[in-house]
């Protein structure tokens, strides 16, 4: 029974495998990592103690090795976020009440190699970040102080800052260059850092903070920074600037919806430049629109969209597998590949006739691995993350038919609504909604789901998915599954 749950991990691995295609080479290699992981949380540093002095606003934390915490100051609700690395908790997450302007503190494993500290302020009060301390007094024990809470103004800063080094400062800030700007070029495509010295820098995208993370080095943020001036129609809603540590600086950039940040590049020595694009909306829609909408249920054009506090909704569509991986291949040489991008598209197509913006991860015949997906979707910070894909067993098993939907974690209502109404509107027979670990279920933050749209290998499934008109029916089916999930979050 084990072995048949690891087997099954494995199977999605790579774009969405099958069980089927599982061998003995990938069950050795899975159970040789899975040994490693389970044996290093028992070599991590551990949190030994904590304590949260209310009427001093301080926190004390004491761990058995030697750490470095870093922090954050996340606004809706504020919280202040105190990360950990290479410590582990030990035990269940730790949530402690409070009163007054402190609501609450949680503890808990962000990761396998992470201690999460969270302190939640009372509604309506924030911190002035500049103002929180950091004070070393070994590299085991630390203190971290917090200005008294305020209320909050109406709006939040677009930038950041929390200071991370402990007290005493750098010795040599004579030495590190200095970040002086950080500014949008004329044409609002392209983020500029400039410093007054040579630097090095890395980019990724940092899921934990949802967020495009800059590091430089050697860096220290000079006194006078600011960073851009970021209007109502900016591309980036949010940029922190931070001093992670005696020589490196973090910039982290929240692009606005429906636009994608990268690459990083460094024109000069002193200069790098991130660039900032609107993402690509569904090509040749016009082409297709027609089809879509001559067959399509009219409970699809006549339902009304729900305003998000945003102004717009974003709906990343992820048709599986393309160019040189077909997937699944069924009855008649049926690729899963070419089944799952014309509904795909055609679901975009139906959600943007309804005011959605819809977003696809490819919209041709081409390659894509797991994490650019993922990608895709953090960084037009989507609403919802629907992958579609099409099943297949055996092939002496053409009896075998029927819909599937998997979730993870806050996506089973998603799941729930799709599912439903893809039964309702095809006719398809229920393999029921489940819970799965699916790398692009559970490395995305929003909720996300993948739809399995049926067997290509079964009888039923394989002649219906083979039919435009059937195809053109399941994309109608997934589109109002999504749309009414999108109504119904609208009003809670």
């Amino acid at each position: 029974m084990v072995a048949n749950f690891f087997a099954s991990l494995i199977c999605r691995s790579k774009h969405h495998q099958h069980p089927h295609r599982f061998n003995q080479v990938s069950y050795s290699l899975f159970l040789a990592c899975f040994a490693v992981l389970i044996a290093a949380p028992a070599k991590a540093a551990r949190l030994e103690s904590w304590r949260f002095n209310a009427s001093q606003n301080q926190l004390e934390i004491v761990t058995d090795e030697g750490v470095q915490p870093k922090a954050q100051l996340v606004y809706t609700p504020t919280r202040l976020v105190i990360d950990l690395p290479g410590i582990v908790l030990g035990r269940p997450v730790i949530n402690e009440s409070m009163s007054g302007t402190v609501r609450s503190m949680r503890i808990g494993q962000f990761d396998r190699d992470t201690t999460r500290i969270v302190i939640e302020l009372a509604p309506g009060y924030t911190l002035e970040p500049s103002q929180i301390k950091f004070r070393g007094i070994t590299d085991r024990r630390w203190l971290i102080k917090l200005p008294t809470p305020r209320l909050a103004a109406t709006s939040t800063p677009a930038v950041v800052a929390i200071p991370q080094s402990p007290t005493p400062l750098r010795p040599n800030d004579s030495e590190l260059a200095a970040i002086e700007t950080v500014e949008l070029n004329g044409s609002g495509n392209q983020l500029m850092i400039q410093a007054n010295k040579p630097i090095r820098y890395t980019s990724r995208w940092d899921r934990s903070v949802a967020a495009y993370r800059i590091e430089i080095s050697p860096a220290q943020l000079s006194n006078s920074v600011k960073g851009p001036e970021l209007g109502s129609g900016s591309p980036i809603s949010r940029i922190k600037l931070r001093q992670e540590n005696s020589q490196t600086v973090a910039i982290l950039v929240q692009p606005a919806t429906g636009v994608q940040l990268g690459p990083t590049n460094q024109p000069s020595q002193r200069l790098v430049t991130l660039q900032v694009q609107r993402a690509r909306l569904v090509p040749s829609a016009s082409a297709i629109a027609p089809r879509v909408m001559s067959v399509s249920n009219p409970a699809v054009a006549n339902m009304q969209m729900p305003r998000s506090p945003n102004g717009r909704l974003v709906v990343m569509i992820d048709p599986g597998h393309g160019g040189p991986d077909p997937g699944a291949v069924g009855i008649n040489g049926l690729q899963e590949k070419k089944i799952v991008l014309d509904i795909g598209t055609q679901v975009a197509v139906l959600l943007q006739r309804q005011g959605v913006q819809a977003l696809l991860t490819r919209a041709d015949d081409r390659d894509l691995d797991l994490e650019p997906r993922v990608q895709m979707a953090e960084q037009s910070n989507a609403t919802v993350f629907v992958s579609i894909h099409a099943n297949a067993i055996s092939l002496s098993r053409p009896d075998i038919s029927g819909i599937e939907t998997y979730y993870h974690a806050s996506g089973k209502q998603l799941a729930q609504t799709i599912h439903q109404n893809v039964l309702q509107m095809t006719g398809a027979s229920d393999r029921g909604v489940r819970t799965a670990r699916f790398y692009v279920l559970r490395k995305t933050s929003m909720p996300s789901v993948l739809v399995e749209v049926g067997f290509v290998t079964g009888r039923d499934d394989a002649s219906r998915l083979s039919n435009p008109a059937y195809r053109t029916q399941m994309a109608n089916a997934i589109a109002r599954g999504i749309l009414q999930y999108l109504q119904q979050t609208a009003r809670l």
